[in-house]
């Protein structure tokens, strides 16, 4: 006896939903909204365009190849950028790699001496 009036309230909702989302106000059905002068139902009325902006020609500049990093190249996945290499380290454009391979093979690596500690306590050189 109960399945019946929770069967008809299902099928109500089932065609009833429906209906009353149709029925909902359309963009043109709301006050104000409604075609402007001069235009049709069907169009959609476009804002005035304007013309694209000029821009003054960039100035001739030097070749992207010329603002290399003169230690060599950087990932940012690797960590911040190392400050400069030391008065020791005379293979400046080959830095980054260096320090690179310093801190993949030693955990206590600090580029800003170019050492790392030893298991001892003592502090060594990389020479990577």
């Amino acid at each position: 006896m109960l399945r019946f009036p929770a069967y008809a309230t299902g099928v109500f909702l089932l065609f009833a939903a429906p209906a009353a989302l149709l029925a909902q106000p359309t963009q043109h059905d709301r006050p104000g909204q409604g075609p402007q002068p001069g235009q049709h139902q069907g169009q959609v009325h476009q804002p005035d365009r304007r013309p694209p902006v000029t821009r003054p020609p960039a100035r001739p500049g030097p070749a992207p190849a010329d603002h290399r990093n003169p230690y060599g190249s950087w990932s940012n996945s690797w960590g911040a950028a190392p400050p400069a290499p030391p008065a020791h380290f005379t293979r400046h454009n080959d830095w980054y790699r260096h320090v690179r391979a310093c801190q993949q093979r030693f955990r206590s690596y600090s580029p800003r001496t170019d050492s790392y500690r030893t298991y001892r306590g003592r502090m060594v050189r990389c020479t990577l």
